[in-house]
């Protein structure tokens, strides 16, 4: 699983891969299908409410709430983008915050370094 804040769309998005059976002709097998969710942030840093309610009983939506409650403790909204340096590179530029839910804390990375974000096995 992976989780970031895109600030550009206002958007949390978390992915995470599944197995999934798949039976073709009369063999069975295992492929891990890609999933997503992304919900709305508002400008004040609450949940979009519509997607609240959509996602409320997944099993993932605690953590990205425990995501977006760490994002407004730092009150990284609407925008905080140039405050933070990258983990990898140390630039200010483009640069968002990852969830790492190993050590339960926020991550900074560049657009060059996205695919280092945090990821854990769902």
């Amino acid at each position: 699983m992976s989780m970031r804040f895109d600030q550009e769309r206002k958007r949390i998005i978390c992915r995470w891969e599944e197995p999934i059976k798949v039976v073709m002709n009369k063999k069975e097998g295992f492929i891990n299908r890609s999933r997503m969710i992304t919900v709305k942030v508002n400008d004040n840093g609450k949940l979009n409410s519509k997607d609240r309610r959509r996602h409320a009983a997944h099993p993932m939506f605690p953590i990205i709430r425990r995501f977006n409650q760490m994002l407004n403790s730092i009150e990284c909204y609407p925008q905080c983008e140039n405050e933070h340096m990258c983990a990898v590179c140390g630039t200010v530029h483009g640069v968002s915050p990852h969830f790492d839910t190993k050590r339960q804390s926020i991550v900074w990375l560049c657009r060059e370094h996205l695919t280092d974000s945090p990821k854990l096995d769902a």
